[in-house]
């Protein structure tokens, strides 16, 4: 697994993002029959979270794999990578609204199979499409740099608490920070970022990050966004932080599906 993919491959097509999936194929599908999704030239990005809460979990991993289709790893995929070897973190995985019983009981060698396909996707996904770099990461970039964040992943190290693979993968950082707080500003040398894990009423921007997991599994709400580069000028259209009317997570989803130690 490289922990940061460059994604160089021509784009004949349109470029899509989605928000967390978790286990809804059906609608995910569905929303790209809205939009005339072409399965032979345009190109659907996932921020993680193909899997859990939701029924069709190993058609989501079937997605894996697929020429229309990439994704990141999200806390969910990681959950499924360190609960197959700690019986602790299983515990952890099946327990409130994680999830993940449906794994647990498919027998260990599909089980090896689905921690294989998650421990080849990337922590963070950049591609650039029609004159924008676009940026692609489950939870959380701590740097304001993207070339910096690149580089303390490609740092390796461990996936311990609070480790730049952690960060990206469960913190809520940036999302619950303050506008006027200084730690975290638009990102350099990137664009755009594309982000889920935090639950949103609709998608949110804050500076150049777009936080987009609008809690499929819950709300039947699953963001689809086309990406169409400088071509057509304006940034996606997305309500920045001060222009919402829901603080993050206050639908009472904001912590779901954290670790315990987190």
């Amino acid at each position: 697994m490289s922990t940061v993919e460059i994604y160089n491959e021509p784009i004949t097509g349109r470029l899509f993002v989605v928000g967390d999936i978790h286990g809804c194929y059906s609608l995910l599908m569905a929303e790209l029959a809205k939009r005339g999704f072409d399965f032979n030239n345009d190109l659907l990005i996932s921020v993680g979270d193909l899997i859990d809460r939701g029924l069709q979990n190993q058609e989501c991993v079937g997605l894996i794999g697929k020429s229309w289709f990439k994704a990141v790893r999200g806390n969910h995929e990681q959950f499924c990578i360190e609960g197959f070897l700690d019986y602790n973190i299983a515990r952890q995985h099946v327990m409130s609204n994680n999830g993940g019983a449906w794994f647990y009981q498919l027998n260990n060698h599909i089980q090896q199979q689905i921690v294989s396909k998650f421990q080849s996707l990337p922590i963070a996904l950049e591609i650039s499409f029609k004159g924008k770099k676009y940026g692609f990461v489950h939870a959380h970039v701590e740097q304001n740099d993207w070339e910096e964040f690149k580089a303390e992943l490609n740092a390796g190290g461990s996936e311990s608490y609070r480790s730049p693979v952690d960060m990206a993968l469960w913190s809520r950082d940036r999302v619950y920070a303050h506008s006027s707080e200084n730690q975290y500003q638009a990102i350099k040398n990137i664009d755009e970022v594309y982000l889920g894990h935090t639950v949103l009423p609709r998608p949110m921007r804050k500076h150049n990050c777009i936080f987009i997991d609008t809690g499929a599994f819950h709300t039947t709400l699953l963001t689809v966004i086309e990406l169409k580069g400088e071509q057509h000028g304006a940034p996606v259209s997305v309500p920045r932080e001060d222009q919402s009317d829901t603080c993050p997570g206050s639908n009472g989803m904001g912590n779901q599906g954290e670790k315990t130690n987190a």
